[in-house]
């Protein structure tokens, strides 16, 4: 069962000087930024006698979402206290006292745990992407912009998806109960080109010079979507409810 993420709110920041366009210019990004919704495909569920399938998506070694299957319901847990649904990523990216930089590597360490007590295979779905001052997607700016930085490409195998926005990561091999994967990232980094796009101008009277940013008011989103399947009939569960083949992916 997939949910869909829910757009985050919009802050809008207008033309400043040079010396705080980057602090502003993705300072209400960072609150902004989501964690879709864990989800899982329920396709074969009914087909687990004792069926207690879970998983949580970690960031820093920290919970952002768990969704658990027990005693027939879904138990659900988020960082957010405002939602049951969506946890929040990069709550902490800029570190206390500090300013945020464009070109500079903020740690975003992200991996998943398996909290059912069935053993299972897993997928990630990683979705970037712009917003402008009016919350509409901003396709100007490429999602390339946005700099997560994948590692252990041994154990998580790419793919990628039809969208330019989303990169699909399968887990190679089982993960037991209660066990967690090696990080799928470790950083995130908004490239410098962002600014590149200005218009500066100087007041012939005052001779301050002001540069406007095409980009003023934009918000970057990093979406995380984590699901699992069951390991029973694993190859037939992986292709009806993932569409793919696990044996020619490699993750069996």
């Amino acid at each position: 069962m997939k949910k869909r993420r829910k757009a985050s709110n919009n802050k809008k920041i207008t033309y400043v000087l040079l010396a705080l366009a980057m602090v502003l210019l993705l300072g209400s990004a960072i609150g902004s930024t989501r964690a879709a919704l864990t989800y899982y495909s329920e396709n074969y569920t009914a087909e687990i006698t004792v069926s207690q399938i879970g998983v949580t998506l970690l960031e820093n070694d920290k919970m952002v979402n768990r969704r658990d299957y027990n005693k027939d319901e879904w138990d659900q847990e988020t960082n957010n206290e405002k939602s049951k649904e969506n946890g929040i990523l990069l709550q902490n990216m800029v570190p206390e006292g500090e300013k945020f930089a464009l070109n500079k590597e903020y740690q975003e360490k992200l991996s998943v745990q398996n909290s059912g007590s069935i053993d299972e295979y897993v997928r990630v779905r990683i979705y970037k992407y712009w917003t402008d001052k009016n919350g509409k997607k901003e396709t100007t700016l490429k999602p390339d912009l946005i700099h997560l930085n994948l590692v252990n490409t041994d154990k998580w195998i790419e793919r990628q998806s039809d969208s330019k926005e989303c990169t699909e990561l399968y887990y190679k091999g089982i993960l037991p109960s209660k066990a967690k994967t090696e990080l799928f990232a470790d950083g995130i980094r908004i490239d410098g080109k962002l600014a590149e796009h200005a218009e500066v101008k100087e007041d012939p009277k005052t001779h301050i010079i002001t540069t406007t940013y095409k980009y003023d008011g934009v918000e970057f989103h990093v979406d995380v979507e984590v699901d699992a399947v069951q390991t029973h009939n694993a190859q037939d569960a992986i292709m009806s409810a993932w569409g793919v083949n696990a044996a020619e992916l490699g993750i069996l």
